[in-house]
């Protein structure tokens, strides 16, 4: 169902959005949210781009042999190093090497917030936006920063760093670095085609097809310093009309960016094989509004279940240390 209604007002919205509680039908009123919350959620989280989320039920869950804590058992590429970090705590780490992996669920939950009725009357913005647009940015967050603490997580078990040379001679890594490195140091070079080539050669060197490039908007805006030998007179002459809205490739391959250089720096790149050979995102439970009134008081928070697995790190390939945007 679309929850973005046109041709609508933002007050009559908001009445019906109130008038659902009064009337006692906050059920209604908690699934209208948290379908808003969904489809913002899929926007805000770079991770839900990269592997695109499954939500399963309670029959398909696996039952830990130590604990009663849910979790859900994943089959393996042979020789492929597989990790997962959990959403609880300082995030535990476990690495497994055999023929399949498991990953556990946590839950993320925001910030409780309480408004009274009479003042959501007299909003003339979607109130459903307003009561949504911090739990959207606070969980896609989450999501966000735990995907990529399993990302550095895998990629530590694979590999170590190759650094490319002073000399112009050394411009591009050894096919033998290629293979052995999930980390392709740059040494403060400056983002070019050729670096671009040597990352998509590690990744096709390792036998895996080229999936998603992530980046942050800044470093994605370095293409528009590319010569148009490089990038081609019709991506240069599409850049300088349209800029950069809605660009969604580089070189043919999909890229994701970011403005969150807190979680992914201005000076790295991340390419990642297809979903199939990287990993897993289940979802116990989606994104959910919960809504609870007293009087003219209502609270309001979201939480969800998240699980997120790397099933094989050698699909990881990171460019880094080039120079950072000025």
């Amino acid at each position: 169902m679309n929850v973005e209604t046109s041709g609508i007002s933002a007050q009559f919205i908001n009445q019906s959005f109130v008038r659902k509680l009064d009337e006692g039908r906050v059920k209604e009123a908690q699934d209208e949210g948290s379908r808003f919350i969904r489809s913002k959620l899929r926007e805000e989280s770079f991770a839900r781009e990269i592997l695109e989320p499954v939500e399963i039920g309670a029959d398909e869950i696996d039952r830990d042999e130590h604990t009663d804590q849910p979790k859900k058992i994943i089959e393996k590429e042979p020789d492929s190093v597989a990790t997962f970090v959990t959403f609880k705590g300082s995030g535990q780490r476990t690495f497994f090497r055999g023929p399949r992996y498991s990953v556990s669920f946590g839950k993320i939950e925001t910030e409780h917030f309480t408004k009274s009725k009479f003042e959501l009357l007299t909003y003339q913005n979607d109130i459903r936006k307003i009561l949504t647009d911090n739990s959207v940015k606070d969980m896609a967050n989450e999501e966000d920063k735990k995907f990529m603490e399993t990302v550095g997580a895998a990629m530590g078990q694979v590999g170590g760093i190759a650094t490319l040379g002073n000399n112009a001679a050394d411009t591009f890594f050894t096919q033998q670095q290629i293979r052995e490195n999930n980390r392709l140091n740059c040494n403060e070079k400056p983002l070019s085609k050729s670096l671009i080539a040597q990352l998509f050669q590690s990744m096709t060197s390792k036998r895996l097809p080229i999936g998603k490039l992530l980046m942050t908007k800044s470093t994605f805006m370095e293409a528009l310093k590319f010569d148009h030998t490089d990038v081609g007179n019709d991506v240069v002459s599409r850049h300088y009309d349209n800029g950069m809205d809605g660009e969604d490739k580089l070189f043919g391959v999909p890229v994701i960016t970011t403005i969150k250089n807190d979680i992914v720096e201005d000076n790295e790149i991340y390419l990642f094989a297809p979903q199939n050979y990287l990993g897993n995102f289940f979802l116990l439970q989606d994104a959910t509004l919960f809504i609870k009134q007293e009087a003219d008081m209502i609270e309001f928070w979201s939480y969800s279940a998240p699980g997120i697995g790397i099933g094989n790190a050698n699909s990881i390939i990171k460019l880094h240390n080039f120079n950072p945007i000025v």
